[in-house]
């Protein structure tokens, strides 16, 4: 079970809205509707995640890419997980 911490929480609910969490880790779905080209968001989180030299679990279907974060070998959420989260936001943030 992954550790909650109050700075988890508070990080959540005040800077990746829209981010969830859950038993392993966190997530975040971006729809076709920010972009049609889902194969470009793909490459460019990473891109990102390459950069970081962290990479999260992705699925991309027709709908939309599922992204989730998590620490593998310390099973939790670290700050490496809310760094690129912030990116990956931003990313989001600049296609709109």
């Amino acid at each position: 079970m992954i550790e909650i911490t109050d700075k988890l929480e508070k990080i959540l609910k005040e800077e990746l809205l829209n981010w969830s969490l859950s038993d392993d880790g966190i997530h975040r779905w971006i729809s076709r509707d920010v972009s049609t080209n889902i194969g470009k968001v793909v490459n460019d989180i990473w891109d990102i995640a390459e950069d970081a030299n962290h990479h999260p679990d992705i699925v991309a279907g027709y709908k939309g890419i599922s992204v989730k974060l998590l620490t593998h070998d310390k099973n939790a959420i670290t700050d490496k997980d809310i760094d690129l989260a912030r990116q990956i936001e931003n990313l989001i943030l600049s296609l709109k």
